[in-house]
């Protein structure tokens, strides 16, 4: 694997780590009740939904710590992944919540701009 020592992707894994703390947080406490409005499936107990919020949240984890160690051919699979575990989750919450999640729309931008600085050397 290719270390990439790009400035960018550094900033985009902090961005990561800290956005996987704060999405299980926000789930965890919409899940347990304490807040609304935040993850309107979370708060429905719907289990895929929260399924695929904590695959997520585990996939921008592993991710942050792939770009913040430069080690940009595992960063940019997991960017992939993480984009296309935000988007199924985007879609699945449109259909069955009838619902826009922003963490979802920000997981698929997060891993988009993940595959992009990656594939550059």
């Amino acid at each position: 694997m290719e270390k990439n020592t790009s400035g960018s992707l550094k900033a985009l894994g902090v961005v990561m780590i800290l956005f996987a703390l704060v999405y299980a947080i926000v789930g965890t406490l919409a899940l347990v009740g304490a807040i609304e409005g935040a993850l309107p499936g979370h708060e429905n107990q719907e289990i895929l939904v929260a399924v695929l919020g904590y695959v997520v949240a585990f996939l921008s984890l592993l991710c942050g710590i792939a770009c913040v160690k430069g080690i940009s051919g595992l960063a940019k699979g997991l960017g992939f992944l993480f984009a296309v575990a935000g988007l199924a989750s985007l879609i699945y919450l449109q259909v069955t919540q009838d619902a826009f999640s922003i963490f979802d729309c920000l997981a698929v931008c997060f891993g988009v701009s993940i595959m992009f600085f990656a594939s550059k050397k």
